[in-house]
């Protein structure tokens, strides 16, 4: 048994967006309640933050809500959202993509039928340097034990 996917996809999926969403609405609010702090011509500059805020913070939900922690047993891929678990075959599969310039690099499974968690999971791929224009190695690595699982 071997896990896949990232050690901090349990920080990222829960803890992390509730920390951006927290900080970047502490400075909003502080930036309508006190805005003489900031010396910014007129007084568009707290909207364009409360923008931010909301913009990012629904970003965030949208990559962090989806995360699933991914491991891999024999043939079978083990998928859970920390809550439920389900176990996929590799043949279930039908392809799988990686992010290219994207932080934390993710990586979706195509599934040929949908499961508990709909007809295509995303997981954060292990941390790796300089990552370039180039897909996680583990893209590549599910490929192929599909490809064999297929054979």
């Amino acid at each position: 048994m071997r896990t896949l996917s990232s050690e901090w996809t349990l920080f990222y999926k829960f803890i992390f967006p509730v920390l951006w969403t927290g900080i970047f609405a502490g400075i909003t609010l502080v930036m309508f309640m006190a805005p003489d702090l900031f010396s910014a011509k007129g007084n568009f500059q707290p909207v364009i933050f409360l923008a931010m805020t909301i913009l990012g913070s629904a970003w965030w939900y949208w990559i962090s809500i989806r995360l699933k922690k991914v491991t891999l047993e024999d043939d079978l891929l083990v998928i859970s959202n920390f809550q439920t678990q389900v176990k996929i075959p590799l043949r279930g599969i039908e392809r799988v993509s990686g992010s290219i310039l994207m932080n934390p690099e993710l990586v979706w499974l195509h599934l040929a039928s949908p499961t508990e968690f709909g007809s295509k999971i995303v997981f954060m791929a292990k941390f790796r340097f300089f990552s370039g224009l180039t897909r996680h190695p583990v893209v590549e690595e599910l490929e192929r034990l599909i490809r064999l699982q297929k054979l």
